[in-house]
């Protein structure tokens, strides 16, 4: 061969070389500027807060009819028992008058008109009696509807809390999907170049439409009401501690609408029919004018008592009385179980929420590590492209569990708050600093 040729395929074999060395590393310089976009979305301040958003509502403040009307239901009670107790009963006091006229020719007219009071049957003490038990009626009508109305005004709370959800979710999905356009983009591209395999494409292609499909729905849903105080509550909710569960208790007792019916069912047993309900002690003054003698003044005792004894009706009573005894320690048991295992329940959202923390905190870390292999890259490992892009993708699936936990935790505070009925929420809960 020639030397000229020689030269001439040196010189070729050089200029393919450099060409290549140019293309891998035009290849690289696109695929560092890529992955360090990733690596600064992963690292923006979307992904590194752990707080829920401000979640925007059209839905007024105030507009929360059970809980409006539950609050002037429980202000109005005493108000409302105390004009009951108010009320005054029937005296006993009656004004009688009787007259007659005889036809007989020997016979004239009579007559008589005085004041008469009766202490018992149909008198003072059985109009007291019947006002005791028309009170007792109203105040167990009024706690049943007081009883009725937290019960819808828990469901309602349990559903802001659930639209909350539905908000943020919404959000969230939008975020993700968001995150994954480019992702997808790039998979199609490297499939195309052969660098990556059709399940590989598939994978993130149903990532890409789950976030979308979830999107749509969550944001198709109806409005939400957002209370200022849970806004404020659900950022700290890892570090609520509950008030110790025999004080919960026992303001679970006092305030549980429950347990003031069940004392006034228990109050009934006064009303079993008695001997002295069908006793009769009248005290009377007349004036009186007879046909054959003139007007005279007289006065009185008039007195039936029916023959009998109470002993069946209080063997009766002392039987409910125990019954309605047993009914309240019942009661007490299981609310103090309710308590206990939704307490419970709180502790373990708020531990459940702790380790999704921390297994953020080691994802972050795995993806700190594959940013600083981008940018120094080892020959002997593999590109870390795909490390990226698989744990950006999972930190925002980590921030969308997280924040859902918080919501979780709030959920189940809700219900102890139902049960307990706190009238600020330091009897409820308090809060660590952190």
């Amino acid at each position: 061969m020639q030397p000229a040729t020689l030269r001439t395929c040196a010189r070729a074999a050089v200029a393919l070389a450099a060409a290549a060395a140019l293309s891998a590393a035009h290849g690289q310089q696109v695929r560092l500027r890529l992955a360090a976009s990733l690596c600064n979305s992963m690292t923006g301040q979307v992904l590194t807060s752990q707080h829920v958003p401000p979640l925007a509502s059209t839905a007024a403040a105030n507009s929360s009819v059970n809980a409006a009307l539950a609050e002037r239901l429980e202000q109005q009670r005493e108000s409302y028992f105390s004009r009951l107790d108010a009320v005054v009963p029937f005296k006993g006091l009656y004004a009688t008058g009787s007259t007659d006229q005889s036809f007989a020719s020997n016979e004239g007219a009579r007559y008589a008109f005085g004041l008469e009071w009766e202490l018992y049957d149909q008198g003072r003490g059985e109009a007291r009696r019947q006002l005791d038990r028309l009170r007792l009626e109203s105040k167990t009508q009024y706690v049943q509807l007081l009883r009725d109305m937290e019960q819808r005004q828990l469901q309602e709370s349990l559903l802001a809390v659930e639209q909350m959800r539905n908000k943020l979710l919404a959000l969230l999905y939008q975020r993700e999907a968001g995150a994954i356009r480019p992702v997808l983009e790039r998979r199609r591209q490297e499939l195309a170049a052969g660098r990556a395999t059709r399940a590989d494409v598939a994978e993130v292609e149903y990532k890409a439409e789950r976030a979308a499909l979830r999107s749509q729905h969550y944001t198709g849903l109806r409005d939400v009401l957002v209370y200022p105080q849970a806004q404020e509550l659900i950022n700290q909710i890892e570090h609520v501690q509950l008030q110790p569960d025999a004080d919960l208790l026992e303001r679970a007792m006092t305030r549980s609408a429950d347990v003031q019916l069940q004392q006034l069912l228990a109050e009934r047993n006064k009303f079993l029919p008695s001997i002295k309900d069908n006793t009769s002690v009248r005290l009377y003054v007349e004036r009186q004018k007879d046909f054959d003698r003139g007007p005279y003044a007289v006065a009185g005792v008039r007195v039936r008592v029916p023959l009998g004894n109470d002993a069946v009706r209080d063997a009766v009573a002392a039987a409910s009385d125990g019954l309605y005894q047993d009914q309240q320690d019942s009661m007490r048991a299981a609310l103090a179980q309710k308590l206990a295992l939704l307490a419970e329940r709180l502790r373990l959202k708020q531990n459940d929420m702790r380790l999704l923390q921390a297994e953020n905190r080691l994802v972050r870390q795995k993806a700190e590590l594959a940013c600083y292999r981008l940018d120094h890259p080892v020959s002997t490992l593999p590109d870390s492209d795909r490390d990226v892009e698989e744990l950006t993708l999972r930190l925002h699936e980590m921030q969308r569990e997280i924040l859902t936990a918080r919501l979780d935790v709030l959920d189940v505070l809700t219900q102890i708050s139902a049960l307990v009925k706190p009238r600020e929420p330091l009897e409820l809960y308090s809060v660590r600093a952190h």
